[in-house]
């Protein structure tokens, strides 16, 4: 009995689904196709949802092939779906019977872009601009375009000729940041001792980088006083991109002074994993005469939109020293790399850290804070501060503080 009667219970529920699902069928084919167009705008436009609204629209186009409005909708849909040829086939059939629609130019013109199509995107936006030349929508997608490219010579014209636009300065600011291909900088680091030292260190440079293209190519001229003396040391760095996924870096540095490295070199090579990991590997050398100490270092990052996570890691292949450094470093990007705050936690002193980099024969522990921010102040002009702090073990079992204060200045152009 139990059972005849949930058998009965079941069917008639089906019975019941399918009639709501025939009206309802029934009830969308007798909408209009505005009431459809308006129907598919109010749908959440999520991926869940894209299916539900392509159907509707092309329910509306069925009744009205001429909707433009319909068409640019559905294009849209189209390109968040990643459905590339069937967004271009809807804005083009709107451009062959409407070839002065700003919006269906728009719309193309935004697919191109977003896929890196950059010259394709700049073409379909100069198209629209014949028929609306004032429409501040399509320059500032040119602007947008232009700064992709980095075509600086057509960007600049462009951009004197609508200098009355504000929409388009930080364009034009972001094409001669990005474009720029010398970075001349100074700095200063100053470093104070509780109880190793009775005078703090003094620690200066002066560097010259150029963007060519293989890469960053940079000198650099160091000046440090410790211990009472005073040194110098010369070095040149280069950053060879190797292929898309691939770029190095080599180093070599070069000083007559007894407070500097008599000489150092160092490379890593960088790869771009997937995922936004990258990885680095490589080994670092220095030679304080007598002293040789070869250095192999490894690392991981993560891009987790503006930010990047960094662990980093030094390991001493010298037979008498054991040495070790591991550093994590956190930063937060607000456009690049002159724009950015960080913070390091860590252990050990890296051989990348200059004003650090000292023979050392004894395997010494030490535990490291610092932060870090940077800024533009001016056109392509940025300003860098960091504040470091080191609690160290200078003798066996012997400990004490060390305080370091930093800021440079760079300039772009």
């Amino acid at each position: 009995m139990k059972k005849s009667l949930l058998r009965f219970l079941s069917i008639t529920l089906s019975l019941q689904l399918l009639a709501i699902g025939y009206l309802l069928a029934q009830d969308i084919k007798t909408l209009t196709p505005d009431e459809l167009f308006n129907q598919a705008r109010n749908i959440p436009k999520e991926k869940a949802n894209y299916p539900k609204i392509i159907s509707t629209l092309k329910l509306a186009l069925e009744k009205s092939p001429d909707y433009a409005d319909v068409r640019l909708l559905l294009g849209r849909v189209y390109t968040w779906n990643q459905n590339l040829d069937s967004a271009r086939l809807q804005f083009n059939q709107v451009l062959a019977k409407y070839p002065e629609n700003p919006e269906a130019h728009a719309a193309i013109s935004d697919l191109e872009y977003w896929n890196g199509n950059y010259i394709r995107s700049l073409d379909h936006i100069n198209q629209g601009l014949l028929y609306q030349p004032n429409s501040t929508d399509l320059l500032v997608k040119k602007a947008r375009a232009l700064t992709a490219l980095k075509d600086t010579k057509q960007a600049s014209s462009f951009f004197k000729e609508h200098s009355d636009l504000d929409t388009l300065r930080n364009f034009y600011d972001l094409l001669k940041r990005e474009t720029a291909k010398n970075i001349a900088s100074a700095g200063y680091e100053f470093v104070y001792f509780d109880k190793r030292f009775d005078d703090p260190w003094h620690f200066s440079y002066v560097d010259y980088s150029r963007n060519t293209k293989l890469g960053y190519v940079s000198g650099r001229l160091w000046y440090s006083r410790r211990y009472n003396t005073n040194g110098f040391q010369g070095e040149i760095d280069a950053y060879p991109i190797l292929t898309k996924k691939l770029y190095s870096y080599i180093g070599v540095g070069a000083s007559g002074s007894t407070i500097f490295p008599r000489f150092r070199a160092g490379t890593s090579l960088y790869y771009t994993l997937p995922k936004q990991f990258d990885s680095e590997l490589g080994f670092r050398y220095l030679n304080f005469n007598p002293t040789e100490t070869f250095i192999g270092v490894v690392g991981l990052g993560k891009y987790i939109k503006n930010w990047y996570i960094n662990i980093q890691s030094y390991l001493s292949l010298s037979p008498r020293i054991t040495s070790q450094s591991h550093t994590l470093n956190v930063r937060y990007y607000f456009s690049d790399r002159f724009n950015v705050a960080g913070l390091q936690v860590g252990t050990g002193v890296s051989p990348d850290d200059r004003a650090r980099s000292i023979d050392q024969p004894v395997n010494l522990k030490s535990y490291k804070l610092g932060l870090n921010y940077g800024r533009d102040i001016a056109n392509n002009l940025s300003i860098a501060t960091a504040a470091l702090w080191y609690y160290e073990e200078y003798a066996p079992k012997t400990w004490g503080n060390q305080i370091s204060l930093n800021v440079s200045i760079n300039k772009r152009f």
